[in-house]
């Protein structure tokens, strides 16, 4: 990419060079039995699942109060909880 004669192609060159080592761990398998790779996809899930509580509480003045409904909520163990719907439909 780097002797490229378009322009474009010097900066993707750069970022490959720069995220190489990201870009590789990216395929690597971490769970041979399910051939799954890392990946953040919980953790973003987590952070979506509580901005949305926050938007529909339409905001928390007590920090208190706003923690305990995310751990309430998140917790699988009470009545009501969030539950990430995966694309394979289980």
């Amino acid at each position: 990419f780097r002797s490229s004669t378009v322009a474009e192609m010097s900066p993707f060159a750069n970022t490959l060079t720069n995220w190489k080592k990201e870009i590789i761990n990216s395929f690597i398998i971490v769970d041979d039995k399910a051939n799954r790779k890392m990946n953040t996809a919980i953790v973003e899930n987590r952070n979506k699942s509580i901005k949305l509580l926050k938007h529909a509480s339409n905001g928390y003045l007590n920090w208190e109060r706003f923690r305990n409904r995310i751990l309430y909520t998140l917790n699988e163990d009470t009545t009501f909880y969030y539950t990430s719907i995966r694309k394979d439909g289980k």
